[in-house]
Order: C-alpha cells, then sequence, then structure tokens
C-alpha cells in the first residue's frame, strides 16, 4: 500500500507567493517541490494554484441609460478553471475626481457578483453621467490567497439628449426639422435617429427614420394632423436617449416659413420684381398718354 500523502502540498506559481499558500488537513504552511507519484492522481485533486489574472480588453456599448459591459478572461488562470467575475460600480464627477458607489438603484443582469460568463447589462443609470466599473476576475482560492486581485477599470458616459429643435418648416404633407447634437457625446456621433408617429398613436403605429445630417424632411404627413417627434444620437459607443416631445401639426395649405431664410428670400425677391415691373408699366402708360 502506498504510503499517506503529505499533509499539505502546494504546487509553486510564478505568481504566487507559495509560502504562504496552503490547503487542507492542517494549519502548517510549506513551500514544496513537485512531487511525483505514488501520489500523482491526489496532487491533481488536493493543489490549491493562484488567483487568475486580471480580465483583459473591456469595451462597453451604451444604450441610453444602459451599459452593457463585455471582457476576455484573464490570461493566467492560475492553473484553475473555476473562473468567475465580480463587478464594482461607481458615480463620479464631471472631471473623475470623486467618486462614490453607485448604490441599490442601479441593477445587473444577470448579477452583479459570481458571474459565469463575461458580459453583463447594467440598467437604471443616469443620464450625462460618469460612471467607473471595476471588474474582477476570481477563482476558488482567490479569498485565501494574500495575492491582489486581478482587476480592470473601465469608465463609461452615459449619454446625453438631443437639443431642442432649432427650426421647423410646415406644409400640408411635410415636416422639416433641425436640431443640435449632444455637447458632450459618448464618442464620434455615427448618426441621428428620428422617431415620430400621429399624437395618440404610437401604440398603433410609428416610423424610425436616420440620417448623418442634424435636419431631416419628413415627407407623405396628412394635411391638418398633429405628429410627435423624438431625436436621439447613436455614436460609436451606443445610442443616447431621446430628446422631450415635439409636436408639430401640419397645414391645411401650403404655407411659406417664417423665420426661414431661404423661403424669406424667394419672398423679398419677388416683391421687388413685382415693384419694379408696375413702376416700368406706370411709366410706359405716361409716356404713352403725352
Amino acid at each position: 500500500m502506498s504510503p499517506n500523502p503529505p499533509p499539505c502540498y502546494v504546487v509553486p506559481h510564478p505568481r504566487c507567493n507559495t509560502e504562504r499558500l496552503s490547503i487542507g488537513r492542517t494549519n502548517q504552511t510549506q513551500s514544496q517541490a513537485p512531487l511525483v507519484a505514488p501520489w500523482g492522481l491526489l496532487l491533481s485533486w488536493d493543489t490549491m494554484r493562484c488567483p487568475p489574472s486580471a480580465p483583459e480588453n473591456p469595451i462597453s456599448t451604451v444604450n441610453e441609460t444602459c451599459v452593457t459591459l463585455e471582457w476576455s478572461p484573464p490570461r493566467d488562470t492560475g492553473g484553475r478553471g473555476d473562473i468567475f467575475y465580480s463587478l464594482l460600480c461607481r458615480k463620479c464627477s464631471g472631471d473623475g475626481k470623486k467618486c462614490a458607489p453607485c448604490g441599490s438603484s442601479v441593477h445587473f443582469v444577470p448579477r452583479q457578483f459570481g458571474l459565469s460568463s463575461a458580459s453583463v447589462l447594467i440598467t437604471d443609470l443616469q443620464p450625462d453621467s460618469n460612471y467607473s466599473f471595476t471588474i474582477e476576475s476570481q477563482n476558488g482560492v482567490s479569498d485565501l490567497s494574500p495575492t491582489p486581485r486581478g482587476t480592470v477599470e473601465i469608465n463609461v458616459t452615459t449619454s446625453q439628449t438631443v437639443s431642442v429643435v432649432l427650426k421647423e418648416r410646415r406644409s400640408k404633407d411635410s415636416v422639416t426639422l433641425a436640431w443640435q447634437g449632444p455637447e458632450r457625446p459618448n464618442g464620434a456621433i455615427v448618426e441621428y435617429e428620428v422617431i415620430y408617429y400621429e399624437k395618440n398613436q404610437r401604440e398603433q403605429n410609428y416610423t424610425v427614420l436616420k440620417t448623418r445630417s442634424n435636419m431631416m424632411t419628413v415627407d407623405g404627413l396628412k394635411p391638418g394632423t398633429t405628429y410627435v417627434f423624438r431625436v436621439r444620437a447613436r455614436t460609436d459607443g451606443g445610442y443616447g436617449t431621446y430628446g422631450g416631445e415635439i409636436e408639430l401639426e401640419t397645414s391645411h395649405e401650403d404655407v411659406l416659413a417664417i423665420g426661414d431664410p431661404n423661403q424669406s428670400t424667394i419672398l423679398v425677391v419677388s416683391i421687388a420684381g413685382g415693384i419694379v415691373l408696375l413702376i416700368f408699366l406706370v411709366t410706359c402708360f405716361v409716356v404713352s398718354g403725352r
């Protein structure tokens, strides 16, 4: 019969302080070179190993006041396969110098601690706010090891809303809108999304249009009908929050828009041309009368 295995055994690991690690069956702390048979099978079950290194390549995708975080597993698992993750959330000031825990109002899907997958959805964040998330990788011996935890941080700014419409032009079957983008967008603006529907009819029918410009003409509307418009920006970091509702009613007949510089120019030129023509006709009449 084989002799009993030693009461404590640790496989040395390049990141571990093996002189301070031990497992089961004794309170002693030992550091030994790897043993060979006859305890080979027992060693694979009884080896402590190390905590994992930090997660890598974290990325964020913002959708209004929700953020999806994804990352790559740690390069060094510490010789174990039971890797899981936990997250810490902090809300920070505009300059990022002061941060405080997010509190219970922020929710994590599927959970905040003990994640088995390298992704999480975070909801109920505040708009136009700065957040710092710390992602920590762990395994079954993380709580027993003095080795510092492997963590990585990622900073996220939730999206601002699009500013109010700057000008409008309406006809009996179309509306032209113009707007100003967010002052501090979460990345470069890729496009804008305009959603519109007849007032009190959103549940029945609505239309979504996209443009890279900060101006859009919506055609095919019903004359004398009130429509509700909302605009949001999409950056390379995700979608922002929709701006406030804007109600506009199409006219019963085509009219010139007050304050539209292009239309005003046309109107002035037309009036001036009419005056010149009138003067010419009056002059001709006076001359011919003589």
